[in-house]
C-alpha cells in the first residue's frame, strides 16, 4: 500500500497501529469514547508533529476515529466521513440477538451499545463543528450530519473506483457467487452468516450445483466455520480480489447492517459482474432495480433473484453492461477527484485569505 501512494505523492509515511498504545490514565484518552481511544496513539502523535515542518496547504483526515488529530495539522482540515459511526452503533443496540454478537471481539448487552452509540454521537456533534470542510458518500449521510452540525459545510463526494485499470470479467460458465469485503467488520460478518444460513439453503434446494465464495480481510472464526459446507470456500486476506472475481459469475451483498455507500458494489460493475443486493447494501447509489442491480430484502426474494441471473443470460448480460456503463459515466474516481479538488482549492484559497487578514490586524 505505501509502495502505490508513494508513485503519487512525493512524501509517504506509514504509521502501523496499533504499536504503543497509551497508557489507560493518558489526559488525551480521557476526553474520547472508547471505540476511538485505539487510535489515540503514541507513533501518530509523534508521527504527526513531526510532518508539521513540511509545507503542506491542506489535510484530509479519514473518518471520525482519527479526528481528534485535528489540532496538530493545518487549519486547512478537511474530515471525510465514510460512514456515521455512531448510526452503525444504533444499529448494533437494536439487534434483536445482541447479547450472541461479537463485535469489536465484545459481547455485550443492549444497553452497552446504546451507550456506545450515545457517546459517539456526542463525540461527532463536537468533531464535525471543527472542520470547515466535511465530506460524506451520499445524500442521506449529508442530511444527517448537516442537521446536526450548522458550522462549516458539508459536500457529497461519492466512492468510485478506476474504470480505466479494471476490465471485464467473462464468465459466464461459472456457477460460483461471491461475497467479498472486509470479514472482520461485523456488517460483513452477520451478512455472510446470514448468507449462508438463510439464503443458500434456498438456492440450493432449486440448484445444488451453484457454490459460494465468501473473500476479505481477516476472516473470523465464525465465517471460516461456514466452510463446513463443501459448496462454501472462504479466501482470507487474498492477494488480488479480481482474481478470486475471476472464477465467478455474480456478485451479492445481503447486508443487513451498515452505513455510506459499498465499494463491493462499484468493483464488481466495474468488473462486469452482475449484482444481487438488500435495499441497504445498495444505499447512497444512484441504481435502478431491474436495471442496474437485482435488490431482495428476505431471504426467498434474495435467492429468486440469484437464480434469476444465473439462469438468465440476457438479464445477466444486461445487468453487466449497464452497471459497467453506470460506473463509467457516474463513479469514475478521475471524475470524482476533479469536483473534489475545485473544492479543495476554493477552501485553501479561502483560509489563505482569511489568514492573510487576520495577520494585517
Amino acid at each position: 500500500m505505501q509502495k502505490s501512494i508513494e508513485s503519487s505523492c512525493t512524501k509517504a509515511v506509514a504509521v502501523k497501529h496499533p504499536q504503543k498504545y497509551l497508557s489507560p490514565d493518558h489526559p488525551d484518552l480521557q476526553r474520547l469514547p472508547w471505540p476511538v481511544k485505539t487510535f489515540r496513539t503514541a507513533e501518530m502523535l509523534k508521527t504527526l508533529e513531526d510532518v508539521q515542518s513540511f509545507n503542506f496547504d491542506a489535510a484530509i483526515i479519514e473518518f471520525i476515529f482519527m479526528s481528534h488529530y485535528h489540532d496538530l495539522l493545518p487549519a486547512c482540515t478537511i474530515l471525510h466521513e465514510h460512514n456515521i459511526e455512531s448510526d452503525i452503533f444504533r444499529q448494533y443496540a437494536d439487534l434483536p440477538n445482541i447479547t450472541e454478537a461479537k463485535i469489536y471481539g465484545l459481547r455485550k448487552n443492549r444497553a452497552f451499545w446504546k451507550a456506545t452509540w450515545m457517546l459517539m454521537a456526542e463525540f461527532e456533534n463536537k468533531m464535525w463543528r471543527s472542520f470547515p470542510l466535511r465530506i460524506t458518500v451520499s445524500e442521506k449521510d449529508k442530511q444527517e450530519m448537516d442537521s446536526r452540525c450548522p458550522f462549516g459545510r458539508t459536500i457529497i463526494v461519492p466512492n468510485g473506483v478506476n474504470t480505466h485499470t479494471v476490465g471485464l470479467i467473462q464468465n459466464a460458465a461459472s456457477r460460483k457467487i461471491l461475497f467479498m469485503g472486509t470479514m472482520d467488520y461485523y456488517p460483513n460478518t452477520d451478512a455472510a452468516i446470514y448468507l449462508v444460513k438463510s439464503i443458500m439453503p434456498l438456492i440450493w434446494r432449486k440448484d445444488p450445483g451453484i457454490s459460494l465464495c465468501i473473500s476479505g480481510r481477516n476472516p473470523p472464526e465464525s465465517v471460516m466455520a461456514l466452510t463446513s459446507n463443501y459448496r462454501v470456500e472462504v479466501i482470507a486476506n487474498p492477494d488480488s480480489m479480481r482474481e478470486v472475481a475471476s472464477q465467478c459469475c455474480l456478485t451479492v451483498v445481503p447486508l443487513r447492517l451498515g452505513g455510506g455507500t459499498r465499494l463491493k458494489i462499484l468493483d464488481s460493475f466495474a468488473m462486469g459482474l452482475p449484482v444481487v443486493s438488500t435495499s441497504l447494501g445498495c444505499e447512497g447509489l444512484s441504481l435502478m432495480e431491474g436495471r442496474h442491480i437485482l435488490i431482495g430484502d428476505d431471504a426467498e426474494s434474495f435467492a429468486n433473484a440469484v437464480l434469476q441471473v444465473i439462469s438468465d443470460n440476457i438479464l445477466a448480460n444486461t445487468l453487466r453492461e449497464n452497471g459497467r456503463m453506470l460506473v463509467e459515466e457516474r463513479y469514475d474516481w478521475g471524475m470524482i477527484f476533479r469536483h473534489l479538488e475545485q473544492e479543495l482549492l476554493r477552501l485553501i484559497e479561502k483560509t489563505g485569505a482569511n489568514r492573510l487578514k487576520s495577520n494585517r490586524i
